[in-house]
């Protein structure tokens, strides 16, 4: 794997074990509970989160997919994208966000079915960049709705950045919650 994507996929995974451990040991039915009337619970964002994933793993392999028809020539760079992202990640640790209908979770979403699907959107989101891999990546844009256009690493450093940003919301959530 060509090293800026390595090093993207690192931060991704290192940023989904930090996720799993702000809930590890924490029963079913406390994942199943919402915190209040509006809000989601723990499953509802775990949810929300693979639905995102999932979403960004297909933009990747159709974006990637058409670069590589079209002729997109190789990645030449092993400078560090991830400072890439640096000021859209402050703008989205203060930016307060409405998700848009298409990735809302699902209604009292089941705690073990939202992490079988967190599984499977990781699944294809590393199928989507090892089919991407060796593309420059920065050069293929899509506009994301809140951060405006993002070149395909940012679109993965995105999912890390979502990620924490609801691995605090988690810990919010189990903290308001009675045990």
């Amino acid at each position: 794997m060509h090293a800026r994507l390595a090093e993207t996929m690192d931060y991704i995974e290192a940023k989904r074990k930090e996720l799993l451990q702000s809930f590890a040991g924490v029963p079913a039915d406390r994942l199943g509970r919402r915190p209040s009337e509006g809000a989601w619970s723990v499953a509802e964002i775990l949810d929300h989160l693979g639905i995102v994933e999932s979403g960004v793993a297909r933009l990747i392999t159709k974006r990637a997919g058409k670069a590589r028809e079209a002729g997109l020539g190789e990645e030449t760079s092993t400078e560090s994208v991830l400072a890439s992202f640096d000021q859209l990640s402050a703008k989205l640790a203060t930016m307060k966000m409405q998700s848009p209908v298409t990735v809302e979770p699902r209604a009292n979403a089941d705690p073990k079915e939202a992490l079988d699907g967190l599984q499977t959107s990781r699944q294809s989101l590393r199928a989507a960049v090892i089919a991407a891999d060796g593309l420059s990546l920065s050069e293929i844009k899509h506009t994301h709705p809140f951060l405006g256009e993002l070149d395909l690493y940012q679109w993965l450093i995105f999912i890390g950045q979502h990620e924490a940003r609801h691995r605090k919301q988690i810990e919010r959530t189990l903290n308001s919650i009675p045990k």
